[in-house]
């Protein structure tokens, strides 16, 4: 199966601290792989580290084969880069499916500025767009809420509209940091569901971070462990559950 991430000795230190210590890490095409370990196991810094929020201190990043270690949040973004945070950062104050119109703007070549000049004529391009908007919306299970102020969605369905303004840029690898924070079991599950169909329907790569570990266990298909920034242990979800160090340190006996 074809790489389309791989991360090469990777390290990162803040002053004097080591947040990650020669990380190696190869995400394959078409597949969900996801990261997970303790607060402060450097998960969060390596996707920062991937999608060129953070440098590294040494080691290498591959997209595609591409080296791009030197290039810019937005030019990663192009390459087919997508990102989701912990913390929300939708337009609250327009609607879900403008929400998604401004990301599938930020992809075209038209942009809000000459879709301005052009005035009438661009009408059947926004036509469009709103048409490509609902079908994205739908995917994720927010058509019927297309309308409504993004502010005013529950926390479940907020999470999914980010996740949904991603897909807008049309990604190749999508990662996503701790999507199930807040989320209670039936949100949760639906957020499994949505993401295996994401990673079906779309074909787009997930590396994601999280801490539920019901959800990591039921969608991922390779899943790598990280433990005071190192690699401990790698492998499908019934590898991991089986891994005595893994058990001891971070999913408990009962898995």
């Amino acid at each position: 199966m074809e790489v389309i991430l791989e991360v090469k000795n990777l390290s990162k230190k803040f002053g004097g601290f080591e947040a990650l210590k020669g990380v190696n890490l190869s995400v394959k095409k078409g597949t969900i792989h996801a990261l997970i370990g303790p607060n402060g196991a450097g998960k969060t810094t390596l996707l920062n580290i991937i999608n060129g929020l953070e440098s590294p201190t040494e080691g290498e990043i591959f997209f595609e084969g591409k080296k791009i270690n030197h290039l810019s949040v937005e030019k990663r973004a192009q390459l087919g880069l997508g990102r989701t945070f912990q913390l929300l950062e939708i337009f609250g104050d327009l609607t879900v499916l403008e929400n998604i119109k401004v990301a599938l703007f930020a992809k075209s070549s038209w942009g809000l500025l000459k879709s301005f000049f052009l005035g009438k004529s661009f009408n059947p391009f926004e036509r469009e767009l709103e048409k490509e908007a609902f079908s994205l919306l739908q995917i994720v299970g927010l058509s019927h809420k297309a309308l409504e102020l993004a502010k005013n969605l529950p926390a479940g369905e907020q999470k999914l509209l980010e996740i949904c303004r991603a897909l807008a840029l049309k990604p190749k690898l999508l990662l996503l940091d701790e999507p199930a924070a807040g989320l209670n079991t039936r949100e949760t599950k639906e957020l499994g569901l949505i993401l295996t169909q994401i990673k079906k329907n779309l074909d787009v790569t997930i590396l994601i971070v999280e801490h539920d570990m019901e959800l990591v266990m039921r969608i991922s298909d390779v899943i790598t462990v990280l433990n005071f920034g190192e690699v401990l242990s790698e492998g499908t979800p019934l590898q991991i559950q089986k891994d005595s160090k893994v058990i001891k340190a971070y999913l408990g006996e009962e898995l």
